[in-house]
């Protein structure tokens, strides 16, 4: 992923500033820790913050561990959200490795998740700056709005309306806050926090669309979760909405939905998908969506920085995990 070489060696500071953060001394905290740091993900977000970053001017020091601190506190919301998220499903696996509920238990995933809430507001108060706290604090409220949605659709196919207001709650507006968190914390200007802005926001939309159709499509090892996990879970995503709208095999679906064990019919599920064009909906619909990202991106100043925002852009829509 060439686009993140431009903030690899920020990222080794955030990763340095997360070990340092987490490691506490008490046994049973750092055992969660350790896990947590191994089975951390690609950075995307603290990633986004950096690169935003970079359209301020110079980075003095100061400036620059502001933007450490800011990129580390994102990665452990999104640490945090994880956990969470990985006890309201009953989920067994995260990326190829037992989730925390699993290695250890529901009361320690709890409690591991608001660990990682409080330590992220620690480093977001310590960048002194009273808007980077507000919006930190709006997006775990949004991110939770977004969560409480889906419950609430658990089990039921909701309208694609309903669909696209849940990811813009829990994705679109984390990437979208990913971007301004690196515009407000390095002084950028105020037109350009804005195009960050929209651009992250239709970055996390198309991503979650694809992480949706990778749920369909991917291979497991490389994806690091079973294929058809979300119907298991009774969440309905965007190919199974628009499948159940077409004529030819809506009733098929539906049937399959409203069995017994619909997550043992995976394979007939993705056939009926694939059939009825659903699939390539979904592709088309983050297409869309990353054709808006490269449009606010083009109109950023040019540089390293806007052309790895192109090139994350190009790899959101492609990638196989």
């Amino acid at each position: 992923m060439e686009f993140f070489s431009l903030v690899e060696p920020y990222l080794r500071q955030v990763n340095s500033l997360l070990e340092e953060q987490l490691l506490t001394g008490n046994e049973l905290i750092e055992n969660v820790a350790q896990y947590l740091l191994v089975a951390s993900g690609k950075r995307l977000r603290p990633a986004l913050v950096l690169l935003a970053g970079q359209f301020g001017t110079e980075l003095s020091a100061a400036r620059l561990q502001k933007l450490i601190e800011v990129a580390t506190a994102v990665e452990m919301i999104h640490m945090a959200t994880l956990v969470h998220d990985d006890i309201i499903d009953d989920a067994v696996m995260r990326r190829g490795m037992p989730a925390v509920r699993t290695q250890f238990n529901n009361t320690i995933a709890v409690l591991a998740g608001d660990f990682l809430f409080a330590l992220a507001f620690r480093l977001f108060s310590s960048a002194g700056d009273l808007a980077i706290v507000d919006i930190a604090a709006k997006v775990v409220h949004v991110m939770c709005v977004g969560e409480i949605y889906q419950n609430m659709d658990h089990g039921q196919v909701a309208t694609e309306e309903a669909y696209w207001r849940r990811i813009e709650a829990k994705t679109g507006f984390f990437l979208e806050t990913s971007c301004r968190l690196g515009a407000l914390a390095t002084g950028v200007p105020e037109r350009v926090e804005t195009l960050l802005g929209q651009y992250g926001h239709h970055i996390g939309l198309a991503y979650q669309v694809v992480d949706d159709l990778l749920d369909w499509l991917a291979n497991p090892e490389t994806l690091g979760k079973a294929v058809g996990e979300d119907v298991a879970a009774g969440v309905y995503t965007l190919p199974i909405i628009y499948a159940l709208r077409q004529e030819r095999v809506g009733s098929q679906v539906q049937k399959i939905l409203s069995g017994p064990h619909p997550e043992n019919q995976v394979e007939e599920l993705r056939h009926l998908l694939e059939k009825s064009g659903a699939l390539q909906y979904a592709k088309t619909q983050a297409g869309h969506h990353i054709d808006k990202a490269l449009e606010m991106c083009r109109q950023l100043p040019s540089g390293p920085a806007q052309r790895a925002l192109e090139e994350l852009a190009e790899f959101v829509l492609a990638r196989e995990y």
